[in-house]
């Protein structure tokens, strides 16, 4: 099958999709569709899978997985197999970090528990249930930023130009400052200190957990708050991740 993307105002680009995972798939079973939107970007997506996968999940019983790559407007079909619990983190690891818990088969339990990470790296991905459906208890469903940088611009100018300053020579974000001054670049990873988490987390208010202390050791109330904010109940086996 095809899926048309348009690249630009002249310009269509058309492209097979693929199915993957595991061969014994059936409706209703675990799936995550993989989607790119970009007309010019190959997309690279890390898996990993719990050492305590059952046979009938992907990679059973392995950790680090073979990489999933989605080429510029395709979609990949992944199937992960029931009872997989996991992660899919895009950059080819160091980009936001979905993690997946297909275990709610229970009666009266959840169906897909999933949340979104940007502690080891962010990037302009973000999950939710294929069907648009709401959270179990009611909130939003769509989990991680399409556009990291407008974001973290949108809380910019609410800073002074000395906590402005303070950031820049972090490394971890780029541009000038003053109340005419804009960000170029943001970055994130396990080693930012606590000014850069509390900026994303609770300033620019990223739509994932930001957090290094679950690194580091070094956890505090405000971002372990964030923590238990950003996990996801959804009553679907069926998650979609885009890639912008």
């Amino acid at each position: 099958m095809a899926q048309d993307v348009q690249g630009g105002s002249n310009s269509t680009l058309s492209v097979s999709n693929s199915t993957q995972g595991v061969s014994n798939y059936s409706p209703g079973d675990p799936l995550v569709n993989i989607v790119n939107t970009s007309p010019t970007k190959t997309h690279v997506y890390k898996l990993e899978g719990n050492a305590d996968n059952p046979p009938s999940a992907y990679g059973a019983g392995s950790g680090f997985l073979p990489m999933v790559t989605v080429l510029p407007g395709q979609t990949v079909h992944f199937q992960l197999g029931k009872g997989f619990i996991g992660a899919i983190t895009a950059l080819s690891g160091a980009g936001t970090r979905f993690e997946v818990n297909f275990r709610g088969d229970s009666p009266g339990d959840y169906k897909t528990w999933y949340n979104s990470d940007m502690e080891f790296g962010m990037s302009d991905t973000t999950m939710g249930p294929a069907n648009g459906d709401k959270q179990i208890n009611g909130l939003d469903s769509l989990a991680g930023e399409q556009d990291c940088l407008a974001k973290a611009n949108s809380a910019w100018a609410s800073l002074d130009e000395a906590a402005q300053q303070q950031l820049l020579d972090t490394g971890y974000l780029e541009g000038s400052i003053g109340t005419n001054g804009a960000l170029t670049a943001v970055h994130m990873d396990k080693q930012a200190g606590d000014s850069v988490v509390e900026f994303f987390q609770n300033i620019a208010e990223m739509n994932a957990y930001v957090n290094p202390g679950s690194v580091l050791g070094k956890p505090t109330s405000r971002t372990a708050a964030a923590a238990n904010l950003f996990s996801w109940s959804v009553e679907t086996k069926e998650l979609t991740i885009t890639g912008y």
